[in-house]
C-alpha cells in the first residue's frame, strides 16, 4: 500500500491564444474544461500505470471559475490524484496563471473522474492507497467521499 501524497503529479502549460477566447475575449470556459480533462487524464494514466485504452472520463465536478484569462497568458494546470475507489480514480486539477507562482490567485479548479476498465466494463484497478496525511489531501479525500456518498444517496 502506498501514500495517495506519493503518486505522481503531472503538470501542463498552455498559452492563451486567440483561437481559445470567447466572446468576451477571454479564455473560453470549454476549452479550459478540455484542459482540466486532459491534465486529469494523464494524472490518472501515471497513477495506475496503465494504457490509455484502459481509462475512461466518466465526470467533470466542482469545476469553478474564479477570475478571467486574458489571450497571452500561460496557464500551468497541475493534477494530483485526490481519491481512490476499487475502479476508480478522482484527480484534482488546479490552474494557476504563470507569473503568479505562488499560486495567491487560483483562477480555475475541479475535479475529473476516471473509471478503469477493461473490455468495456469497469474493473478493480489494483491501486491500493493509505488515507492521506496532509491536512489538505485529507480536505479534498473527504469532499471527493461525501460527494459520493450523496450521488449513491448513501
Amino acid at each position: 500500500m502506498m501514500k495517495i501524497e506519493s503518486l505522481p503529479r503531472v503538470t501542463a502549460s498552455h498559452l492563451v491564444k486567440s483561437v481559445d477566447l470567447n466572446h468576451h475575449g477571454t479564455l473560453y470556459a470549454g476549452r479550459m474544461a478540455e484542459w482540466v480533462v486532459e491534465v486529469g487524464f494523464m494524472t490518472a494514466r501515471a497513477a495506475l500505470e496503465c494504457s490509455p485504452q484502459n481509462i475512461v472520463c466518466v465526470r467533470l465536478h466542482g469545476m469553478d471559475f474564479r477570475e478571467s484569462v486574458d489571450g497571452g497568458e500561460t496557464l500551468v494546470l497541475e493534477g494530483r490524484t485526490a481519491y481512490v475507489g476499487r475502479s476508480s480514480l478522482t484527480v484534482y486539477v488546479q490552474a494557476s496563471k504563470l507569473h503568479d507562482r505562488k499560486k495567491e490567485r487560483v483562477p480555475t479548479d475541479g475535479f475529473v473522474t476516471f473509471v478503469h476498465i477493461k473490455d468495456g466494463k469497469a474493473t478493480p484497478h489494483e491501486l491500493e492507497v493509505e488515507a492521506p496525511e496532509t491536512e489538505e489531501a485529507q480536505q479534498i479525500w473527504m469532499h471527493i467521499a461525501n460527494e459520493r456518498s450523496k450521488r449513491q444517496g448513501k
